[in-house]
């Protein structure tokens, strides 16, 4: 574990929750990354789900974290892990705001949240990504805001795995069916839930939310969307990896 980076994490969270608090949300936290990492996905922000603010923050200090509860947040990890990361790479998952907050709030004033979050955001990936390190903005609105802001790195486009995004799962299919069909038989629910168990160990979550969360995993099903999802991100981590010309929308600071 890099000792100094983690200090300059935790030393970064406490800024971010002063700002959720300042927002009205509650800070939902990150795992943390233990060395520097060779990639950096950004999703869009933590959301409360079906629990209050009072509700969430409770399982906050009982040690629940972002990215580590729905079946989309482990086929993420399950597909960074498959497709996206070498032997011996790292990643690191975030958001751009880091408060927890209803969908439909979500998308109000949206703009103006990331550009208050933006400095942090540059700050935590700073402290957390390796020089030549990777971003990938999960999702338009991340990507659209990254360009306004003419982010500093490259950065490539994934969809969202959210089910709202769902229809974007089609597009990546067109001319590849018989490879989708092929693919499909590869997957099983038991390799996303092996990742997930691993991810929560590795990110030191309590047992009793681990027990909880591979319980409610193992009872899920990989739908003929899910598999969709996995399939673009398959499609795109690959090129990522392999530095394809054949990537997902991307830009360079300028363009």
């Amino acid at each position: 574990m890099d000792g100094s980076l983690l200090t300059a994490y935790r030393e970064l969270e406490e800024r971010m929750k002063a700002l959720a608090k300042a927002d009205g949300d509650v800070f939902l936290p990150n795992p943390e990354p233990e060395c520097p990492v060779h990639y950096v996905l950004i999703c869009m922000e933590p959301s409360l789900g079906r629990c209050s603010a009072d509700q969430l923050s409770s399982k906050v200090k009982e040690g629940v974290r972002n990215f580590l509860f729905s079946i989309e947040d482990f086929i993420l990890h399950f597909c960074v892990r498959r497709y996206l990361c070498g032997p011996a790479q790292r990643y690191h998952i975030t958001d751009v705001s880091k408060g927890a907050m209803l969908v439909d709030r979500a998308n109000l004033a949206r703009s103006r949240r990331y550009d208050r979050w933006y400095p942090l955001l540059k700050e935590e990936i700073d402290v957390v990504a390796a020089p030549n390190a990777a971003i990938v903005a999960v999702g338009k609105a991340v990507f659209e805001h990254l360009r306004r802001r003419c982010f500093p790195r490259p950065v490539t486009r994934v969809i969202h795995y959210s089910s709202q995004a769902a229809p974007a799962r089609d597009a990546v299919l067109v001319g590849r069916e018989d490879t989708f069909q092929e693919f499909r038989s590869s997957l099983s629910l038991d390799d996303v839930v092996a990742t997930a168990e691993d991810v929560l160990r590795a990110s030191h979550a309590p047992a009793k939310i681990r027990e909880e969360t591979l319980s409610r995993l193992a009872r899920s099903q990989l739908t003929v969307s899910r598999q969709k999802l996995i399939f673009n991100y398959k499609v795109v981590f690959e090129s990522i990896r392999i530095g394809s010309a054949c990537r997902g929308t991307e830009y360079t600071c300028g363009e």
